[in-house]
């Protein structure tokens, strides 16, 4: 039995990475979806400088963005239940890498799948890239899918 970590944001890459999760998986393997939401989405310094006369916290309220994320990850889980014996979902806050590697490792994953997001050399280094943060620091092999 395998257990799996898939991150998924949402994007192409990340549908690809459950798809590549359902090839190889077998029917008494184990996944875990997580999603991350950036802990700073709602309350960034470069959104309270665009807004700054608006009291976000009025307008988003607490684990909105958790709620929204757990709905989109139940209808994957619907269609996940056929293919693994057991699918957990996880929903975390925080930096998007560390949140994988922390959640890899409480759910004792043997592999992690993620998706590959080409920023190039220059918006790596400026953006960093949650992907090259995995694949350097994970303890288990993880599978990037383009």
């Amino acid at each position: 039995m395998k257990k799996m970590l898939v991150a998924y944001d949402g994007s192409d890459a990340s549908k690809k990475a459950i798809e590549l999760a359902k090839q190889c998986a077998d029917k008494d393997d184990e996944i875990t979806l997580l999603t991350v939401v950036p802990a700073e989405l709602a309350e960034s310094s470069f959104t309270k400088m665009l807004l700054p006369t608006i009291d976000l916290s009025s307008i988003v309220k607490s684990g909105s963005f958790k709620d929204k994320a757990r709905e989109s990850l139940s209808k994957i889980v619907r269609d996940l239940e056929t293919e693994f014996a057991k699918v957990n979902v996880a929903v975390e806050d925080g930096d998007p890498a560390d949140e994988i590697l922390i959640s890899a490792k409480k759910a004792g994953a043997d592999i992690i799948v993620v998706g590959y997001k080409g920023y190039g050399k220059e918006g790596r280094f400026l953006l960093g890239s949650v992907t090259d943060k995995v694949v350097r620091h994970a303890g288990v092999s993880v599978i990037v899918v383009r």
